[in-house]
């Protein structure tokens, strides 16, 4: 008895699930004298040992230094809209947390990431901004985000801040995503419609879909890809100052 529940308990952990962490928004290079540079810190909290994990880039294919300088390339794997870039990294006794950075030396690109392990690790992204000649200007957060259908931002212009927002298709449909602005009182005033691609991912500020006003405050619905895979960010930039903001995912849409 004994021997068949140890051989159903190393069953279970042989296969389950890897733990995967998203982030809807990766960017690297440089544009218009502006510099992105993406940092992921990965620290391992399980017990494999080693812990092999798997670090796969849609639409951007940056490798990275580690600690140690260690180069970690990524290697594309398809081609297509959202071409899939893998980057293998390996932590243990001797490397029980890893820093990755990106250089920032090429033209800039942006997409989404996605960690795998098969184990649970504490990870988060840092997305900065540097001037051209290397001085950092900004610098936010990502944490993994979670999978909704309906993602709600606040709003709050009358400072000029801009909202921005990174939604996610880690799918392989192709369909339309909705962005709905309300006021205070919850009152649908406007909302726009677009595509997005199997396997990718768009950033947009608010302003290019949603001509509000200067003053407006109220919130920003955005939902996401009907039967598919959807994540989001907020981007909020004052400037060249910014921050991420986190929405409030739900299951299903507000009701209209």
């Amino acid at each position: 008895m004994f021997s068949l529940i140890a051989v159903v308990a190393l069953l279970q952990v042989t296969t389950a699930p890897p733990s995967v962490y998203l982030f809807p928004l990766f960017a690297d290079g440089s544009a218009g004298g502006s510099s992105y540079r993406s940092i992921l810190q990965i620290t391992k909290t399980s017990t494999p040992n080693p812990l092999q994990c798997t670090l796969s880039q849609r639409n951007t294919s940056a490798a990275f230094a580690g600690v140690n300088e260690n180069v970690y390339s990524a290697d594309v794997i398809d081609a297509g809209f959202s071409p899939l870039a893998v980057t293998q990294v390996t932590l243990d006794q001797s490397l029980p947390f890893e820093i990755l950075r990106t250089n920032a030396q090429s033209s800039l690109k942006t997409g989404y990431v996605k960690l795998s392990c098969p184990g649970t690790v504490q990870t988060e992204l840092e997305l900065s901004l540097s001037d051209s000649a290397g001085n950092k200007l900004g610098e936010a957060t990502i944490a993994p985000a979670l999978s909704g259908k309906s993602f709600q931002f606040l709003i709050d212009k009358r400072d000029g801040t801009q909202l921005g927002f990174s939604l996610t298709n880690d799918s392989s449909i192709e369909g339309q995503f909705a962005l709905i602005a309300r006021d205070q009182f919850n009152n649908e005033v406007d909302r726009a419609y677009d595509v997005i691609e199997p396997w990718s991912q768009v950033s947009r500020f608010v302003d290019q879909m949603l001509p509000l006003p200067s003053n407006f405050v109220g919130s920003i619905e955005l939902v996401g890809v009907s039967g598919g895979q959807n994540y989001a960010v907020g981007l909020q930039y004052t400037g060249t100052v910014f921050t991420t903001v986190q929405p409030l995912v739900r299951d299903t849409p507000l009701p209209n």
